[in-house]
Parts: structure tokens; C-alpha cells; sequence
């Protein structure tokens, strides 16, 4: 039996000791890890709430402690092994059941067993808690789903049925269960915020872009823009423009229509142009432009999707502070994307200029420069246009910048998180796409480099500069970046400036728009797509 890992409080790794040993007499701190699985049923008709169900496995009649209990899969981290990696692991061997765990709570419990009156032995651990959202059926018979509420009446009424852990996890779950119907109220309400300003901006948007335009190409130019989309800069544009408008006898809608036209037309020319420059084939889970017409094809709508961008500034009522702020915004987006080429550490070997100039070792800070520019510029302009066009305050304008800029790179950085982590149908992008790209200027790749061995991290290094990179090579790299805390870090990091762009808004009128403001900040920290 391989040893399993001994910890101090502060998870720190103290040695390795074999299991048994780790659990008899009063026990020896060791790190563990637990896995619920549940799964969310049809609303209860009396409640008006999903029905929980958590699928609890009965340990076998062999275990040294609490044999033939009900409880969540449960194992140890061995040594080499992360909290993450380790559960992982065994979901895969023992349930073939590939699951990328994401986050996980961390508690400390101890439990005495004793059969008997005799003390057999502890439980000693700081244990790992993943919650899964989980719709199958295990085809083990030593599974079985369990309704939540029932579940917590029969732990009170008969503990000795079930293993410890349950009643220290419980309240945990329950916790992420509110904060998760949170989020889903607060998605749903932006969702209907974000459809209401799309059925009011897209016309627009249509009419610029086929103006001028032959008939024949009409659905050339439209494509891009029918694929969908959230409609977040618009949306910002307009809500931004409400919150400086309230109550104003001058208030017209109209004012920011055809600015907020032009945010979305330019973010989706840089994506056209991006896409062209990624290769990439999937976006918003349909074929891209240059995949569905080729390349050519999409350059020339690229082109369109230019002229309209300085037709939709010219149709506002501040035309010339308008088109600067859009030309400049262009031109930041562009730098961005330079970077986040030169980036990469391989491919384009006929590019001079991207061969000469690659960066092999990337900073925070060019990270950093790179994504205020490719992301965060446009969301900041966009918020900026909002307060112009309602002619707030010189001070009012820099505090909604700062705001549009901070959450641009918190929605980069978990652009980055979902790239490695997320859920290819629900992200509608195809998951690993920096790394077969050979990307570095992703937070999540920088973080795990710096935190793994030598060896480990030249290992990522060189797999990024293969010639061609596949899946295996992929799946590699993300096993690797497993291994670490990049996932948290890249988190907190988002979080960080989430909270900075909270700051600003307290500064700002405090009305229904600021709150809005507020809940488009937290959804894009909390978004899977």
C-alpha cells in the first residue's frame, strides 16, 4: 500500500506514512479528500426548490474504520499527488468516470472510532470537499442516491448508518447550494437584461452593417453577429448610460443606441480577425466565419465590419469624441493582439517579425499589459461611451473606466480558467485551445509554471514548442497544471479585481443601474461560458 501524505494545520507536508498506521490509536493528521456526488430533480410542487439527491457509497465490510457505512468516495492523496489530482485519479480507475474537478473546501475533522467500548482507532485529517454535480447512474450496486432532506433527518436520528465526514460536510453543501441559487438568479436576471438590449440594439446593428452593402452578401456580413452572443458591451454601454440619466428631463435612448451598435460591431470584428489568426473552427458552438465562407470570405466582412464601426459613430450626438474613442480602442485591441501572438512559443515560422520577437519568458506584467489592451480596453470604452454620451462628470467618467477596465481582465482571466477547466459544451469553445496553440500568456499556464518542479515546468515548456501538439500532449499538460494551485490563484486573482472594480462603483450613483453593474461583475467571475 502506497504511504499516504502527513500534514501539519496549515497543510504543509510534514512525511508519509502507511494508511493503517495513520489511523490507529488517536491518529496522525494526514491529508484526505471527499467527493459528493448530487444531482438536482423537478421542482418540488409544495416548495417551489429543486430536490437534492447525493449518491453515498457503502464502504466495504473490510475497512479498518466505520466498515459497512454510508458515505461520499473518499481516499488519500499519495505522495506526488494533489487534493484535486488524487480524486481525480480515483474517479477514473475504480468509476471510469472522467471528471475535472474544480475548487474544493478544505476542513480539518477528527473522529474517534470505537466498536465495543474499545477505541479501534481516529480519523485524523484536513480533508478536501468536491461537490459534483453529477446526472448519471452508478452501475455499482454498493451506490445509491439518497434524497438531501431525508439524508438530514436520518444522520440525526441514526449517525452509526453513515461515516462521519457527512455531518461536517453537510452545511458546507447546503451553503454552496445558496450561493449557487444566487448566481442562477442573478444569471437568469442578466440573461433577460442582456435579451432585452440585444432585441433593442440588433436591428441597429444589422441595418449598419448591410448598408452600402450588395444584397447577395447580406447574409455574409450578418453571420457573425446571428451566431449569439451575451450583448455585454451594449448592455454596459446602455445600463452605464441609465445610471448617470436617471430622473434627467433630457434622458433619450437614442443618444447610446448607435454607440452601443458600434461597441458590439467592433468586438465582433476583433473576433472575426482573431479567430482568422487562432485557426480556430468553433465559437459560441458554431462554425466561425472563416471556417463556414474561408478565409478570404472573412476578411472582406472583417472590412465591412470596419466602415460600419465609424457609420455607427458618426449617427451619435458626440460623433468626433465618439470615432477617437472607438479608433483608439481599435488600435489597443490590436497591440493586445500582437502580444498575445508574440506570445506564443512556436508556429508562424514564415512570420520574421513574430520569430524575431517572440517572448519565451513571459512576466506578470507583460501578461498583464497584454490583456488590459486585447479585453479589458473594450469593456472599459464601453462603459466610458455610456458616461459621455450622458455627460457625467470628468470625475464620474475615470471611476466607470477603472470599473470597465477591471472587470475586461477579470472576464480574460477566466476566459484563461475555463480554457483549462471549463466544459466544452457548455464554453462552446473547444477546451485546451492556449495550449494546442502554444499560448503562454494564459494566467493559469504562468501560475502552474512557476509553481512546479524544474523538470516539470521545462516539460510544459517543450511540449509548448512541438511542432504539432496533440491531444495526449494536451491532456498532459493539463495533468500537470492539476498538480498545483493555479486554479485557486487564477481565481483569487479575477476575484482581486472584481472587487476593484466594486470599489469604484461605490463612488458612483447608487441607484437600480449601479446594482446591475454590480451583478454583471460577479457574473463574469462566475460564468461557464
Amino acid at each position: 500500500m502506497e504511504k499516504i501524505s502527513l500534514v501539519d494545520k496549515k497543510d504543509n507536508i510534514l512525511g508519509y506514512e502507511d494508511y493503517k498506521k495513520c489511523h490507529q490509536g488517536k491518529g496522525i493528521l494526514h491529508r484526505g479528500f471527499a467527493i459528493f456526488l448530487f444531482k438536482e430533480e423537478n421542482f418540488s410542487s409544495k416548495e417551489g426548490e429543486k430536490n437534492i439527491k447525493i449518491l453515498l457509497q457503502k464502504r466495504d465490510n473490510s475497512e479498518f474504520l466505520w466498515p459497512g457505512v454510508l458515505g461520499p468516495i473518499l481516499g488519500h492523496p499519495n505522495k506526488d499527488q494533489t487534493y484535486t489530482g488524487a480524486a481525480e485519479y480515483k474517479l477514473k480507475k475504480f468509476f471510469g468516470l472522467n471528471i475535472w474537478l474544480k475548487g474544493g473546501e478544505k476542513i480539518f475533522y477528527q473522529e474517534n472510532y470505537q466498536k465495543d467500548n474499545q477505541n479501534i482507532g481516529a480519523e485524523k485529517e484536513l480533508c478536501t470537499i468536491f461537490f459534483v454535480n453529477f446526472n448519471q447512474d452508478m452501475k455499482d450496486n454498493n451506490f445509491q442516491w439518497v434524497d438531501f432532506k431525508e439524508l438530514k433527518k436520518d444522520l440525526e436520528k441514526s449517525p452509526e448508518k453513515y461515516h462521519p465526514i457527512l455531518k461536517h460536510s453537510l452545511k458546507i453543501f447546503e451553503e454552496k447550494l445558496k450561493e449557487k441559487r444566487q448566481e442562477e438568479e442573478i444569471v437568469l436576471k442578466l440573461n433577460k437584461i442582456f435579451d432585452k438590449y440585444n432585441k433593442l440594439v440588433e436591428p441597429t446593428i444589422l441595418k449598419i452593417l448591410t448598408s452600402f452593402v450588395d444584397k447577395k452578401h447580406h447574409q455574409l456580413v450578418k453571420y457573425p453577429i446571428l451566431t449569439g452572443g451575451k450583448r455585454l458591451r451594449p448592455a454596459l454601454a446602455i445600463i452605464t448610460y441609465n445610471l448617470f440619466k436617471e430622473n434627467k428631463k433630457d434622458y433619450n435612448l437614442k443618444d447610446i443606441l448607435f454607440a452601443s451598435a458600434g461597441l458590439e460591431i467592433i468586438h465582433n470584428y476583433s473576433l472575426i480577425v482573431d479567430d482568422i489568426i487562432d485557426h480556430s473552427v468553433l465559437r459560441r458552438g458554431l462554425p466561425t466565419c472563416w471556417a463556414k465562407f474561408g478565409k478570404s470570405i472573412a476578411e472582406c466582412v472583417g472590412i465591412d465590419y470596419a466602415a460600419s464601426v465609424f457609420q455607427s459613430s458618426n449617427l451619435t450626438n458626440k460623433p468626433k469624441e465618439i470615432s477617437e474613442l472607438f479608433a483608439k480602442v481599435m488600435k489597443e485591441i490590436v497591440d493586445g493582439e500582437i502580444l498575445d501572438i508574440l506570445f506564443e512559443q512556436k508556429g508562424r515560422e514564415d512570420e520574421n517579425y513574430v520569430v524575431e520577437n517572440r517572448y519565451f519568458d513571459i512576466t506578470y506584467e507583460d501578461y498583464l499589459k497584454m490583456v488590459k489592451k486585447k479585453t479589458g480596453a473594450l469593456l472599459r470604452t464601453s462603459c466610458q461611451v455610456g458616461a459621455i454620451l450622458a455627460n457625467a462628470s470628468q470625475e464620474e467618467i475615470k471611476l466607470i473606466e477603472d470599473y470597465g477596465l477591471n472587470i475586461g481582465i477579470a472576464f480574460q482571466i477566466r476566459d484563461d480558467i475555463l480554457d483549462i477547466f471549463g466544459e466544452e459544451e457548455k464554453f462552446g469553445k473547444k477546451i485546451g485551445k492556449d495550449i494546442e496553440e502554444r499560448k503562454k500568456g494564459n494566467t493559469v499556464l504562468l501560475f502552474a509554471l512557476k509553481e512546479l518542479s524544474k523538470k516539470e515546468s521545462n516539460e510544459i515548456s517543450k511540449i509548448l514548442r512541438k511542432e504539432k501538439i496533440e491531444k495526449n500532449d494536451i491532456k498532459r499538460v493539463i495533468s500537470l497544471v492539476n498538480k498545483t494551485k493555479s486554479l485557486e490563484k487564477s481565481q483569487k486573482l479575477a476575484e482581486s479585481f472584481i472587487e476593484r472594480a466594486k470599489d469604484s462603483l461605490k463612488k458612483l450613483p447608487q441607484n437600480k443601474w449601479n446594482q446591475l453593474l454590480e451583478d454583471i461583475a460577479n457574473f463574469i467571475i462566475q460564468r461557464e461560458k
